[in-house]
């Protein structure tokens, strides 16, 4: 049932995000050199109304209201991430890259996980242990599966929204890779367990609500979501932001965890 509300609620916040784009929506900058627009914070009402109207005794970390408020967090033993407009940027000066994400954690384990990508129409969706699917605008299913690789493809493709510099830089560069432009974290991760890249590895922090909708996606179909030293994200934990993010099939996520480090 939590599954079903996912996908539902994404792909309603996703409509109206289309239906406000291009309608002169500005934003202001905020921390972690993020954009804030007024659509953020009424696409979360939205999403997060419709889930405490399924279920009015689940909890709830969402974004803006995380970062309006005390900005502490004691995780429950039970609990749904909320980034309603991922990708603000993206949004308000014209590109594809956004998405609206939720996902579902129970007892520190991601359980159930939708990403809807609205200028393309694509779902994304997992629920633990039953895979990871990906369904276009055309209403095709396809079931999301990585290889587990061993070595360094030839001329990797590494997705972020621009060019990488610093260590991820020098990664690109010294495995001859190629650039997939792409705007939101939960995007990103979506092109990676899609295969549609290789790897995406930047040096920034996210939270919790960036990550955990595309970790339990892409571990569903083979990779895995991290950290540059190798460990992973803890969705039980009282630490809600991380630095310096890692994505790639599980074999090449090592090899890459390595040459970060």
């Amino acid at each position: 049932m939590r599954l079903a509300a996912a996908i539902q609620v994404v792909e309603s916040a996703g409509a109206a995000l289309l239906a406000l784009r291009g309608q002169g929506i500005t934003g202001r900058e905020a921390d972690r050199q993020q954009l804030k627009t007024p659509v953020d914070l009424a696409a979360e009402g939205w999403i997060a109304g419709f889930i405490h109207g399924l279920f009015p005794d689940d909890a709830i970390l969402a974004e803006e209201a995380f970062e309006r408020g005390d900005s502490k967090w004691n995780p429950p033993e039970s609990f749904w991430t909320i980034d309603a407009l991922d990708g603000s940027r993206s949004f308000v000066e014209g590109f594809a890259g956004f998405c609206a994400q939720v996902a579902y954690v129970d007892h520190g384990r991601v359980t159930v996980a939708a990403i809807y990508e609205p200028v393309a129409g694509m779902t994304y969706w997992a629920s633990a242990s039953e895979g990871a699917f990906a369904r276009n605008g055309a209403g095709q299913v396809k079931r999301l599966t990585l290889e587990h690789i061993n070595a360094w493809p030839k001329e990797p493709e590494f997705v972020d929204s621009t060019p990488p510099k610093g260590k991820v830089g020098a990664l690109l560069e010294r495995h001859h890779g190629r650039l997939n432009v792409c705007g939101s974290i939960g995007v990103k991760i979506c092109r990676v367990a899609h295969n549609e890249a290789d790897i995406f590895a930047k040096e920034l922090r996210f939270a919790l609500w960036d990550a955990a909708p595309g970790s339990l996606i892409l571990e569903e179909a083979g990779g895995r979501l991290g950290l540059w030293n190798g460990q992973s994200v803890a969705f039980d934990s009282p630490q809600v932001y991380y630095d310096n993010i890692l994505v790639a099939p599980a074999g090449l996520f090592e090899l890459a965890a390595r040459e970060l480090q």
